[in-house]
Order: C-alpha cells, then sequence, then structure tokens
C-alpha cells in the first residue's frame, strides 16, 4: 500500500512538472557531444529566463543569475529531442528542443530579488464599457450612469496608484466610453479597447463594464437598493489578447436609490481593482520582456504562394516553429507566433527569412511583441 501510495505521487509530481514546463529550442556547442547538450540546455534555460525577466535586467545582471543556476541544469530542463551531433573542427554543435520547468525558474530568479525590479510599473489604462445588458438601466436617470462612470473609475484608479501603478487620464477614457455608446458595436469592443491602449501608450488595458444590473429590497424597506454584477479584462494592447477576465459583484442599501447606486459602484471597482490587480503582477513580467504571442504584419505581402513560402521558411527557424496565419486583406498578411524567444530574435528571423526569399523587408514599427514590415 505504502509503495502504491509513493508511486501515485511520483506520478502527480511528474505531471505539476509536465504542466510548468515550456517548450524552447537552443543550439548547443561543445568540445565533446554531451558538453554541447549540455550547453544546448543552459542556452534554452537562457530563453526562458527571458519570459521571466526583461533582456536589460538580464544583461545587467548576467554574472548573479549565471551564479545562481549554475549545477542546475538537470533540475531545470528536461531534453526531448536533438539533432546528430556535428563535428565543426573547433567541437560539436547540436539543435535540441527541451521542456523547461518555468515554476522552478521563477523560484530560482525570484530568490535574487530581481523580478520586482523588471516588473516596474506598467502603464495601464483604466477603459468603461457603457453599454448596458438589454432592458437594463443603471438608476434612473443619465446622470446616473455618468455617476456610475465617476464612482466605479474612482475606485479602481485610486487603488491602482496607491498600489504603485501608473494610470493614463481619465480625459482618454471618457472619449473611449462615449466612443462606445455611440457605436454599439459589442462584438469588437475588445479589438477597440486594444487600439485604444495603443494609440496613448498604455502596456496593459483594463477594461470594464456591467453585465447585470439588479434592485432589491423588502417589502416594507422604504429606501433604495442596487446590486451590480461587473465583469472586467485585462488586455494587452499590442496583441488584442485578453489576458485574464474576472467577474464580481456588489449590493447596496441606501436612503435612496441613486445613494446605494454610488455606494455599490464604489464598491465594486474596489473589488475588481484588488481582483485585477493579481492578475497584472502575474502577466506583467511575461508580457513585458515580450516573449509569447508575436504578431508580424507584413505589407506587401498577399498572394498565397508568398504567405506560404513564408510561412514555411519561417518555421524552420529554430523556436518559429508555431506560426499561423491570422488575416490577411488589403495587400498585408497578419501572422501570429507563439515562442520562448525573444522579440529581437523573431525580428532577425523575418529579416533573416525575408532575404532568403529575395525580398527586402523594411522594418516600419515595432510595439512590443508586434512588428510591421513594408516589403520594397
Amino acid at each position: 500500500m505504502q509503495r502504491i501510495t509513493v508511486y501515485i505521487l511520483f506520478i502527480v509530481l511528474m505531471i505539476a512538472g509536465v504542466a510548468n514546463a515550456e517548450r524552447f529550442s537552443a543550439t548547443g556547442r561543445g568540445t565533446s557531444e554531451t558538453a554541447a547538450v549540455t550547453n544546448g540546455l543552459n542556452r534554452a534555460i537562457d530563453l526562458a529566463v527571458l519570459q521571466i525577466l526583461d533582456e536589460d535586467t538580464v544583461n545587467n545582471n548576467k554574472q548573479k543569475i549565471a551564479k545562481a543556476l549554475k549545477g542546475k541544469t538537470k533540475k531545470l530542463a528536461r531534453l526531448l529531442q536533438k539533432s546528430e551531433p556535428e563535428f565543426t573542427g573547433a567541437g560539436y554543435e547540436v539543435q535540441l528542443t527541451a521542456d523547461v520547468n518555468l515554476h522552478l525558474l521563477e523560484n530560482e530568479i525570484n530568490s535574487l530579488g530581481l523580478m520586482q525590479d523588471a516588473m516596474g510599473n506598467p502603464r495601464i489604462m483604466v477603459l468603461y464599457n457603457p453599454n448596458l445588458p438589454q432592458g437594463a438601466k443603471l438608476g434612473r436617470t443619465h446622470d446616473d450612469l455618468e455617476a456610475f462612470f465617476d464612482n466605479s473609475y474612482g475606485a479602481i484608479v485610486d487603488l491602482l496608484t496607491e498600489k504603485g501603478f501608473d494610470v493614463i487620464d481619465k480625459t482618454s477614457a471618457q472619449k473611449f466610453s462615449i466612443q462606445v455608446a455611440e457605436t454599439h458595436e459589442i462584438d469588437i469592443d475588445a479589438n477597440r479597447a486594444a487600439a485604444y491602449g495603443l494609440k496613448y501608450n498604455a502596456d496593459l488595458v483594463l477594461y470594464y463594464q456591467t453585465v447585470g444590473i439588479g434592485r432589491e429590497g423588502y417589502w416594507h424597506y422604504s429606501g433604495g437598493a442596487a446590486k451590480i454584477f461587473l465583469r472586467a479584462q485585462l488586455i494587452n494592447p499590442t496583441t488584442s489578447r485578453i489576458i485574464a477576465s474576472k467577474d464580481v459583484e456588489s449590493g447596496s442599501y441606501a436612503g435612496t436609490i441613486q445613494e446605494a447606486l454610488y455606494r455599490a459602484a464604489k464598491d465594486v471597482g474596489h473589488k475588481i481593482s484588488i481582483v485585477m490587480i493579481e492578475s497584472i503582477k502575474k502577466n506583467w513580467k511575461r508580457e513585458k520582456s515580450g516573449a509569447g504571442t508575436f504578431i508580424i504584419v507584413l505589407d506587401g505581402v498577399s498572394e498565397l504562394d508568398e504567405i506560404n513560402s513564408f510561412k514555411d521558411s519561417l518555421k524552420a527557424v529554430p523556436g518559429m516553429e508555431k506560426i499561423r496565419e491570422r488575416e490577411s486583406g488589403g495587400g498585408k498578411t497578419t501572422f501570429e507566433i507563439k515562442s520562448g524567444s525573444t522579440a529581437d530574435a523573431v525580428k532577425k528571423a523575418v529579416n533573416r527569412v525575408g532575404k532568403e526569399l529575395g525580398w527586402y523587408l523594411k522594418l516600419v514599427r515595432s510595439e512590443g511583441s508586434r512588428s510591421t514590415w513594408k516589403r520594397q
């Protein structure tokens, strides 16, 4: 029985390790085949470090990081596959793919006290969507709707600034709210929120809306009552990707419906901030590093054979295998790449593939993990 328990525990630990692992491809070099594989595993770990810390922090603390990770290669990385070692004259070279345990690696990096420094203070834009569920009302008048925005927005901003985050000005948020209310294009609100955040140089967008409103009270209660359900999304403005979504609710009783509504607005804003701050801390390090999901826009590439040639060529580059076409039209094609590489490595790969295809690609815009190229 004891042996079975130990075996089950081993399986659980193995599953947990796989769940926390992420795949990285690297080139290893060494004076022997074994040394080349070990070097390749260490390079895979280096790529994983860039998922946790930004490049500047890594470059400024190379020796400290190397010392902390020394002798822990087998603990942090597991070899999945490798090419046949090639003797180059000066030594051996091997291409390999490895699983790196990001949870264990993050613990090692965290012990150095670098993660908080690397995270810094992201610029956050708080956007409110005033479109309400069908048939719902926020209070009795349009002034009540504006008061809800003032109180919920104010509660969110107060807590974010208290925790050290930079929040973009309220005027921009109000303009966005007016736009959304006028257009009612609910199906693309998230994309519009991302574009608006990008316009004002936001690192992350906290986008929220009321998804359910109810009033409640006992038959003998003569005052006002309000119950509000609120949903917020954390959006990466560069990729339009929703990286977190949370729901909260709040209820309040007061002398009047308006007063109950305002109290509930403040409370629900405070609650969503507490929940979202945890999501911001969790996602910001990866978002800032530029690693993870990359968007490549090629202006001047739209023919099917050109699209397939570029995609197939980029797939051949280690670490760029997970590429797909997102959209094409108007003479442009957008690709999405999921990779453990850095933003700079992706740009170098795009430039290299362009040259191999006989194209001259000019980088015309670069925003974090999104880059736009013009084919000359």
